[in-house]
């Protein structure tokens, strides 16, 4: 089985909310660290020999052009995370829309490719958002990451469908990516990346891969830049928000060493293409 990996390129103050984090307008007035953090994810990623796909907050790739382009060179793909990390539950469906199209089109003029993926920021999609497909098909995209495919602090949608599959709307059809979780004691949890990549340990993320390698499952792991600099600046939260923020920040390293090791890696863009060309194999018989 072929896994996936993904960045989610942002940087470390695009982090969860409260009364201290920085919002929008104190955001250009901040020292950046996600240049250097990126570079340091794919240059791990390229002893391991992994291609990734990007999804690139339109912030950055405003703040940071270069970045963009040194991704796309090095053969990772390029997706969008939004224009400035606003949860889609926010956003009424125009909005959203006017979002889509600018995040592409601002990373497309900057790296020169077509720009396929979307990543909704803390995978913000929900039941509330029942348009969201459709908008996302309307904008010229091919395939989407936001379904988290179980219960979370914000987004969660309640699913079956926990493998990588077509989605069919009214406006046509787009591939989704889920975020992979794994059934533990009746219950569907996430081993794979983030806050959760963080805080469970790394023999117990390795085994429960190897779990869902056994089910003959795809399994997606995605990262931050922030989580591989366990001396970022940190920001004053309540103790929850500060936990899903900052544990375990030390153990990246070693546990994203350790999942490169597991599989054969493949970005979505390549992915979603095989898909197609089996497709129209089994179309022609």
């Amino acid at each position: 089985m072929q896994a996936l990996f993904t960045i989610d390129v942002e940087d470390y103050f695009h982090t969860v909310e409260g009364e201290h984090v920085p919002k929008l307008a104190q955001w250009d007035a901040l020292p950046t660290r996600v240049e250097k953090n990126t570079q340091v994810l794919l240059d791990i990623l390229d002893e391991y020999k992994v291609k990734s796909t990007c999804f690139v907050l339109g912030y950055v790739a405003r703040r940071h052009p270069d970045l963009v382009r040194e991704i796309s060179r090095r053969g990772h793909e390029v997706a969008s995370h939004g224009m400035n990390h606003k949860h889609v539950y926010e956003m009424a469906p125009e909005e959203f829309a006017q979002d889509l199209e600018a995040s592409k089109k601002l990373l497309e003029d900057i790296c020169g490719n077509e720009v396929l993926g979307f990543r909704s920021p803390g995978f913000s999609y929900t039941d509330s958002s029942p348009w969201f497909f459709d908008k996302l098909i309307e904008k010229g995209y091919s395939f989407d990451s936001s379904v988290f495919p179980a219960a979370r602090f914000e987004g969660g949608i309640k699913t079956d469908q926990f493998d990588p599959h077509w989605v069919t709307t009214s406006q046509g059809r787009i591939f989704e990516f889920p975020i992979t979780v794994a059934p533990v004691f009746g219950k569907n949890i996430c081993f794979f990346g983030g806050g959760y990549l963080r805080l469970f340990p790394k023999w117990m993320i390795v085994s429960m891969a190897k779990k869902l390698q056994r089910a003959q499952r795809n399994v997606l792991y995605y990262i931050h830049p922030r989580e591989i600099d366990p001396s970022h600046p940190r920001f004053k939260m309540n103790a929850l928000n500060s936990f899903r923020s900052y544990v375990n920040l030390k153990t990246v390293e070693g546990k994203l060493r350790a999942i490169l090791k597991l599989s054969e890696f493949i970005n979505c863009r390549d992915y979603l293409q095989q898909i197609k060309l089996q497709e129209d194999k089994n179309a022609s018989g």
